[in-house]
């Protein structure tokens, strides 16, 4: 019973919207909608945007009221900026919430350029973590999720440097094609096209969206995006400015003459305000440590006028009408029908499923305009509302979490509708392909109804990881070939349930005899659900996967010495059968199946390729098969390739699961191989010790090089045995993120004291748990060099980090990978602290606080925000030969 909803409820209270309503299935160049004439220029918004972590529930009455509320206003807004996290997640609530009109976010790039706070991924990895987190971020506050195809290539200091690195043409192209795709009436960015003092990536967001207000509408703009899309021009462009941009002139934020929005909202049917559900979803992106207070009160949000026209009043909506009036033919009809039905749902003796009748009159209504692209989307969110008035819930589920091409497939299909009866039909869809569908129509009830879809998978059908990782990008951009895929926050559901609706033809006697029944259609993604003890219910989304895929337990192998190294191979199968699991290295280096192989330690035969026969027993288990590599005789960088033969199909991926308990779990399947590197390196046995901080991995590249490398953790600092160590090291972001240190730090300067090397990596300088790192002062600050091609200058050239047992030049800072470092100390205890190290960007005063070495008592301290984490897994020579010469710091 909606007894808490009451007619005074109004209208401009609007209800959370969740997108993952949204769940139709596109193919790689159509999808199926409601009217087949509906043109191709909604796909964008009609794809699933959420994140698939499992089905959605059922919507309690209020929710449904909310969504009804949702209906009354149409209109578009497009915010645009450079990164995950960068968005203003309380605007886009009070966008989708309060004023009931589509909002989405457009992220230039997916974040791979940052760092993660939950674990080792770097660069690709946590591009899909943070696309991933943005999506559960849409779901919170009900936008919705676009990117381009630009690269987050690191840290830019200019927008000019930005625009270079980037394809800006191609990236200018991906903003306009979704303008074009999404039509929205405002424009707004969350930076400024000439402020300079922030990260050039976000100065360039703003300039290019500049660019694209008007060539979105010019037909001489990319013209090969005019078979699918018309050209469109929004009606005006905003900065979404904020006192950030001027804390550089005495923190004065003027706001006078700003147009400005009272975003912070309470919504009564939700019970929170839109700060609070804005703090939810900001607080999704946790890789990046965003987690934040919820909000609650007035927040006043400022705008700058740029583009387009300009309203009369300081509101940006003030002269825009979101009525349905605008909607042509119209003419008021609509909006009536809305305050018809709103007003039967708020009686408190109407159920939801008692108001369908009025409901379903209202959708019949909207139908009549369904070549609106406005129109269309309010019918999908209608459609849903109709579906949660009958209390339908629906799932689609595989017996197997993983397929593979020429397998049979099953799938149970779920469904009750309590408020019922209504009729379903269903097919399967496979690669955009149907397989199976149901003889007949059934007719769902109160109980659960499961029917089996059965089919067989298309031998042909695309096996894909990510799609914008299919190709190998540049530095600046991903390759992205297909125009339909650009823009699109992840892949289209490899596997899909049709579903057709008909609801209304099974009405009591009461109804109408000309009242018309409700048919639609609608996909939901199949999953694999499985039971954990602990969760519950568990769903992940069912995949298409290769035969078999090869996982090596490494991505680099670095080789100090001529000695070999052990290289293990998993392989997963997921059919029954034979494979041909193959290796093979570069001319010069050598491969066997022992490391004592007398054949080859003999004979010193190049033996370049191996093969194993191996039996593939399905269903996901593993077998590993250990190899050994020797090196070449000489320093070198190369690859080793590993294939699977199955069927006389030849498949070379490999295999990567990323699980976090916040977002759906993603595998991803890059090639197989092995980045192999034989340096010039002289090190020495040594016991280090590791301070695990946010995730990297250079524990294993030490261990690659000859040490022997031991994981301390942070609740055994304060009794571990630290004299043992040579050498300790604290992962990158120690200081932010483990408090145990601010207790024992102190113990760790003892150690030094007493004759050890502690070597510290950067910490951001907010939020560090202790002020005193290290035996005298430094204080890190955001000073960082992010060209990785910079000149480096070796100050102090005697010192022992940089004689011992390495010979440091600036030769071995060619190569480096991203930048050089970060979060540099500005202010250090120039009496005991030395640099060696002097480096700048272009245009910028050299900085001297990269690399800083202070004895102490028996023992040294190194405070470094050069970015090992980043060039070890790279291979970059240099920089395994620096931290070796850190670690073996002679003692006083």
């Amino acid at each position: 019973m909606l007894c808490v909803l009451a007619k005074s409820i109004s209208a401009k209270r609007k209800a959370f919207i969740n997108y993952t309503l949204m769940r139709h299935i596109i193919t790689s160049k159509m999808m199926t909608f409601i009217k087949p004439v509906i043109p191709i220029y909604i796909f964008l918004i009609s794809f699933s945007v959420a994140a698939q972590k499992a089905p959605e529930k059922t919507w309690n009455s209020a929710r449904i009221m909310h969504e009804l509320e949702k209906m009354n206003h149409v209109g578009r807004v497009l915010f645009i900026a450079a990164h995950p996290d960068d968005e203003n997640t309380q605007l886009i609530s009070y966008l989708a919430n309060v004023k009931g009109i589509d909002v989405a976010y457009m992220s230039l790039t997916r974040g791979d350029g940052g760092q993660d706070l939950l674990g080792p991924e770097v660069r690709e990895e946590l591009g899909v973590i943070r696309t991933q987190e943005l999506l559960m971020a849409r779901s919170v506050d009900g936008g919705q999720q676009f990117f381009s195809r630009a690269n987050d290539f690191g840290f830019s200091k200019t927008a000019d440097e930005t625009l270079h690195i980037w394809d800006s043409t191609e990236v200018l192209s991906d903003i306009v094609w979704v303008i074009r795709n999404f039509k929205p009436d405002i424009i707004i960015t969350r930076f400024s096209p000439t402020y300079k003092k922030t990260h050039g990536h976000h100065q360039a967001s703003a300039i290019l969206a500049q660019a694209a207000f008007d060539d979105a509408a010019d037909m001489t703009k990319f013209p090969e995006q005019l078979k699918y899309v018309s050209p469109w021009q929004a009606k005006s462009l905003f900065w979404n400015t904020s006192f950030f941009f001027f804390q550089d002139k005495d923190n004065k934020f003027d706001t006078t003459g700003l147009y400005h929005t009272n975003i912070g909202v309470y919504m009564p049917l939700l019970g929170k305000w839109t700060g609070e559900m804005a703090a939810e979803s900001r607080s999704m992106h946790k890789s990046q440590g965003m987690g934040t207070t919820l909000r609650r009160g007035d927040n006043m949000e400022y705008f700058v006028y740029m583009k387009g026209d300009k309203p009369e009043g300081r509101d940006i909506f003030s002269d825009y009408d979101l009525s349905w009036h605008r909607v042509e033919g119209n003419n008021g009809y609509i909006p009536q029908s809305f305050t018809s039905a709103e007003d039967q749902l708020s009686h408190a003796n109407i159920t939801p499923a008692n108001a369908l009748p009025s409901i379903e009159t209202l959708y019949h209504d909207m139908t009549e305009y369904s070549d609106n692209y406005l129109v269309q989307s309010k019918l999908k969110l209608m459609q849903e509302i109709i579906l949660q008035c009958e209390g339908v819930y629906t799932e689609a589920t595989s017996t197997r979490k993983f397929l593979t091409p020429g397998d049979s497939i099953n799938i149970d299909l779920s469904s009750t509708a309590p408020n019922g009866p209504i009729t379903i039909n269903a097919s399967l869809v496979v690669g955009g392909k149907e397989i199976a569908q149901l003889a007949g129509p059934i007719t769902l009830s109160a109980n659960t109804k499961t029917v089996r879809l059965k089919g067989i998978i298309p031998e042909n059908v695309t096996i894909t990881g990510p799609y914008w990782l299919e190709q190998e990008p540049t530095v600046g951009m991903y390759k992205v070939d297909d125009q339909l895929l650009r823009g699109l926050p992840q892949n289209p559901s490899q596997i899909s349930v049709q579903l057709t609706y008909s609801i209304g033809e099974l009405q009591e006697a009461s109804v109408s005899s000309s009242h018309q029944p409700v048919v639609f259609k609608q996909n939901i993604p199949v999953f694999y659900k499985y039971i954990d003890p602990i969760k519950g219910e568990t769903y992940s989304l069912a995949k298409i996967m290769p035969p078999a895929v090869a996982i090596p337990d490494t991505k680099l192998l670095v080789f100090g010495s001529n000695k070999p190294q052990e290289l293990s191979v998993k392989v997963k199968t997921f059919q029954k059968g034979k494979a041909s699991l193959s290796l093979s290295v570069p001319s010069g280096w050598k491969l066997a199946m022992d490391a004592a192989d007398t054949v080859y330690t003999k004979r010193k035969r190049n033996i370049n390729s191996l093969s194993q026969t191996i039996d593939m027993n399905g269903e996901g288990k593993e077998q590993t098969f250990t190899f050994y590599v020797w090196p070449t005789n000489t320093a070198e960088t190369n690859t080793i390739y590993i294939t699977l033969a199955v069927n006389d199909q030849v498949y070379n991926r490999s295999m990567e699961d990323i699980n976090y308990e916040h977002i759906p779990e993603q595998i991803l399947l890059p090639k197989s191989e092995v980045k192999v590197v034989k340096m010039d390196i002289n090190t020495h046995p040594k016991l280090v010790g590791y301070i695990e901080g946010a995730g990297d991995d250079i524990p294993q590249m030490l261990k690659e090089i000859g040490y022997n490398v031991e994981i301390i953790p942070p609740d055994q600092l304060a009794t571990a045995n630290l004299s043992k160590y040579d050498a300790i090291i604290a992962g990158v972001r120690a200081y932010n993120t483990i408090d145990r240190l601010k207790y024992d730090n102190a113990r760790l300067l003892d150690y030094v004291k007493n004759g050890g090397n502690y070597i510290v990596q950067y910490n951001n300088n907010f939020r560090m748990v202790t002020d005193s790192i290290g035996p005298y002062y430094l204080h890190p600050a955001n000073i960082r060099t992010t060209e990785e091609d910079c000149k480096v200058t070796l100050l102090n050239i005697d010192n022992p980090a940089l004689n011992t047992p390495n010979k440091i030049t600036e030769k071995d800072f060619d190569g480096w990978v991203q930048e050089r470092g970060l979060y540099y100390p500005d202010k250090w205890d120039t009496a005991h602290y030395v640099p060696l190290l002097e480096m700048n960007d272009k245009g910028e005063n050299p900085t001297k606080g990269a690399l800083l070495v202070a004895p102490y008592g028996k023992g040294n301290f190194v405070y470094t925000g050069l970015v090992f984490f980043r060039e070890l897994p790279a291979g970059v020579q240099g920089a395994y030969r620096l931290l070796a010469n850190l670690i073996e710091l002679e003692k006083h």
